[in-house]
């Protein structure tokens, strides 16, 4: 199972590959409209969302966008998800969130890329552009493009838990990540595509001896894709 979820995730960076020489080296962007408010449609303070890689890549691999599958008929397989992400029932969840009508996300793209949001951001700091440029990236080869995120809130933050909207974004940070996958050294882990499209196994993206873990250092080549 840890190797067909690693096939679903390179099948996402070649879809990015595809997409980028169309749109003059450029990804798309990491959120959809559900980071809007509800009822979750379009929001003319935030363009950039009609624009999010669940809804412009799946033509690139023949198949629909996320919104065009309606409430309660979405995604369950394919490489849309980890085939051993499962959710749990809506009740473990935000009452904002139902993963059986919304759908869920098991894999997200890394909010980092595209830090068009304050949180994390230091003060006199300017936020970074809602599109990133390939040819911009520091180190591809080093910075996530999107990793896979737990369904159970109990795992989130680190195992702490309280994490009761686990599936819900199509962007995330360390918070989410979701450990399913044994590595031949022992121990859990999950899958990670990076910017250059390889995959690789980490179980270290919740950083402990960080203030707070979901705020990487600024410049952090695993989170960010410059130097600053």
């Amino acid at each position: 199972m840890g190797a067909n979820c690693a096939a679903n995730l390179r099948s996402w960076g070649q879809a990015f590959y595809l997409y980028a020489p169309d749109y003059n080296g450029y990804l798309p962007h990491t959120d959809d409209e559900g980071r809007n408010d509800p009822p979750f449609t379009y929001d003319p303070n935030h363009p950039e969302r009609e624009c999010c890689y669940v809804d412009v890549l799946p033509p690139y691999m023949g198949q629909c966008r996320w919104r065009d599958y309606p409430d309660g008929q979405k995604p369950t397989g394919g490489f849309w998800q980890c085939p051993l992400a499962k959710p749990l029932p809506d009740s473990a969840y935000s009452t904002s969130f139902k993963p059986s009508n919304q759908g869920y996300h098991s894999y997200v793209m890394n909010s980092y890329l595209e830090q068009d949001f304050l949180y994390g951001l230091p003060f006199g700091i300017s936020l970074q552009p809602s599109f990133l440029k390939l040819e911009r990236c520091a180190s591809t080869s080093k910075t996530i493009l999107m990793l896979e995120q737990t369904l159970d809130p109990s795992q989130g933050y680190g195992q702490a838990g309280r994490f009761d909207i686990a599936g819900c974004y199509t962007a995330e940070d360390a918070r989410a990540e979701g450990e399913r996958h044994p590595h031949h050294r022992g121990g859990l882990g999950s899958n990670i595509l990076y910017l250059d499209g390889h995959a690789g196994w980490r179980d270290d993206l919740w950083d402990r001896t960080l203030t707070n873990p979901r705020i990487p250092i600024r410049g952090d080549l695993t989170w960010f894709p410059y130097y600053y």
